[in-house]
């Protein structure tokens, strides 16, 4: 069984009905594995719709979504993740946005394939990144 985690991007395609990932997504449904987001991919989509025309419609899909998606719980060693990749990408001169890193953080917590296409999250150590889009 494998476990991915949605970053912002993907969500917001998947809510936009992108079939090919829409399938992707339903077939790893199928197959036993888990599809989820988590907190800040969460509040970056509410964020992202809140001032749209169509923000009626995406609230209805996320809805929809969140009764199939599973949301990734974030704890204590997501701050202690966090905190120790800030310190590594500190050290190489590398700055991330905080809910990226956060992301980034609970990725490598859970062992979760982060299914983004933002390339920043690629040399972030200890997580597997890939973009279904």
């Amino acid at each position: 069984m494998r476990r991915y985690l949605l970053d912002t991007n993907h969500l917001s395609a998947y809510l936009d009905r992108c079939a090919p990932l829409e399938q992707r997504i339903d077939d790893a449904l199928k197959a036993g594995d888990r599809v989820g987001l988590c907190l800040p991919v969460l509040c970056e989509y509410r964020a992202g719709i809140r001032l749209g025309r169509r923000y009626q419609r995406n609230l209805a899909r996320l809805h929809h979504a969140l009764g199939i998606l599973r949301i990734w719980p974030m704890d204590e060693g997501t701050a202690v993740e966090f905190a120790e990749l800030f310190r590594e990408l500190r050290s190489v001169g590398r700055v991330m946005s905080q809910f990226d890193l956060l992301i980034a953080a609970l990725a490598r917590q859970h062992g979760l394939i982060l299914l983004t296409a933002d390339r920043d999250f690629e040399p972030v150590s200890g997580i597997k990144v890939q973009n279904w889009l």
